[in-house]
């Protein structure tokens, strides 16, 4: 079977949230689809006269939720085989006798469907988690409603007809386990035609046109820092500090609980959404070396409500290159960063630090980058004469101008880099694991047929 570009899926599920498209015909659009990477859990057990509710504001013939069996000894990969299964928007009596509906059973809710979810149930009965945590799936039963979701109600395909290969985006610290867990699920499952996994840091790279390169990442648990050299990931270099956007979040928010003037404006109990709203809203700001804090309060607004930040607003990143001031005793990102360098070959490093991309959900500050730069060349050794593993320049990469709606948006670049990757790879069956490989060897052939 060809497989056509219309039907290609790019898929990346992180700590804080999943992206994903499919159609890769035009590479110059943002991701089709982007929610948070939550997932709601219920357990029901089913009357003899009523049936098992999910979703009823699916659209038609699509799934939102998945019902797996708690007490199935694979219950965390158990889905729906059937189409009818996966596309009718309740389950009947005689399909939940057909799954065992007289035990518990766990129905999962994602998206706008986990929103309604939460004004229909209370606390005690629904359950909400994020399936990946500190970059590690840590439930996968909800990582796979949560792909289903997407997969079949998002970007409405098909499971019985399915003709769409995914190209499926990985942190470079998944063990070979977790690809096989993945290989499994995508084609025994979701009925995927074919399947091809591709790291992280690497797609961003080819996102910003380059294949050496040096990429910061920093996420929402962890700030992970990988040095490419011509493509290949240099694994005994990299570098993960468990401080990132997380972190922020707690910090700033006890600046601005400091803060008796905005306390004072705003009227009510500051949390973490108050404090993520500000720290990615235009009102914060990492300052370099050289400037100075505007002594005015800058006007902010959320939920309606109009205020005032002082200072607080320029040092919400400050522990990311001071850790000290989260309690945490863990390299800053400078020190991270010249570790990660010093992993590699001598010869080599001038191309990595002519090639930094800084990237990832906490990234779009203004003037973290210069930052990060201005501490980097501080931190080098100045010479007049320059020899030859001299630093000589510090250069950041960006997405090329050629593709305009996605310049500006450098966590874009993985998803960027990840739709030419499957433009490339999937016209040819050689290039990725289909079905004939994964009716042959299982779900190993993941290791032999990938990256």
């Amino acid at each position: 079977m060809a497989l056509r570009e219309e039907n290609f899926v790019v898929l990346h599920s992180g700590s804080w949230n999943t992206k994903a498209g499919i159609n890769v015909v035009d590479t110059n659009k943002p991701p089709a689809v982007t929610i948070r990477s939550l997932v709601g859990a219920r357990t029901v057990v089913a009357e003899p006269t009523e049936a098992i509710e999910v979703d009823d504001t699916s659209k038609p013939d699509e799934s939102t939720e998945n019902t797996t069996a708690d007490d199935s000894e694979n219950a965390d990969i158990k889905v729906e085989k059937s189409e009818q299964d996966s596309e009718l928007p309740t389950v009947t009596q005689e399909q939940a006798k057909d799954q065992e509906s007289n035990k518990p059973q766990t129905v999962y809710y994602c998206g706008s469907a986990l929103t309604e979810a939460q004004q229909q149930y209370p606390d005690s009965e629904l359950t909400v988690s994020t399936p990946i945590r500190n970059g590690i799936v840590d439930d996968w039963a909800a990582m796979e409603a949560l792909w289903r979701h997407v997969l079949f109600r998002e970007l409405g395909i098909k499971r019985s007809r399915n003709a769409s290969p995914v190209l499926m985006v990985v942190p470079t610290d998944w063990t070979k386990e977790e690809h096989e867990r993945i290989t499994q699920i995508f084609f025994e499952n979701f009925n995927v035609p074919g399947l091809y996994l591709a790291e992280e840091p690497l797609m961003t790279l080819y996102g910003c046109a380059a294949v050496t390169g040096l990429v910061i990442d920093i996420g929402h648990n962890k700030t992970e820092i990988t040095p490419i050299l011509d493509t290949q990931i240099q694994r005994n270099a990299i570098q993960t500090i468990p401080l990132a956007g997380a972190d922020f979040d707690s910090y700033f928010l006890e600046l601005l609980k400091a803060d008796a003037q905005l306390v004072r404006e705003y009227g009510e109990p500051l949390d973490l959404e108050f404090a993520r709203h500000l720290k990615e809203s235009s009102v914060c700001q990492v300052l370099g070396k050289d400037e100075k804090e505007n002594k005015n309060r800058a006007q902010a607004e959320y939920n309606g409500k109009e205020f005032t930040v002082g200072s607080a607003r320029y040092k919400a990143y400050e522990p990311l290159f001071n850790p000290d001031l989260v309690g945490k005793r863990v390299l800053n990102i400078i020190e991270a960063i010249h570790a990660a360098q010093l992993g590699c070959k001598a010869e080599k490093r001038q191309s990595l630090w002519e090639a930094i991309i800084v990237t990832g959900g906490s990234c779009q500050v203004k003037g973290l980058q210069s930052r990060i730069q201005s501490e980097i060349e501080d931190s080098l050794t100045v010479s007049e004469n320059f020899g030859e593993f001299q630093v000589r320049e510090v250069k950041f990469l960006k997405i090329p101008d050629y593709f305009p709606a996605l310049k500006d948006s450098i966590v874009d670049a993985g998803f960027l880099g990840s739709e030419i990757v499957a433009k490339l790879i999937f016209p040819d069956p050689r290039n990725y694991i289909n079905k004939v490989d994964y009716n042959e060897s299982g779900p190993s052939v993941v290791h032999t047929k990938t990256f």
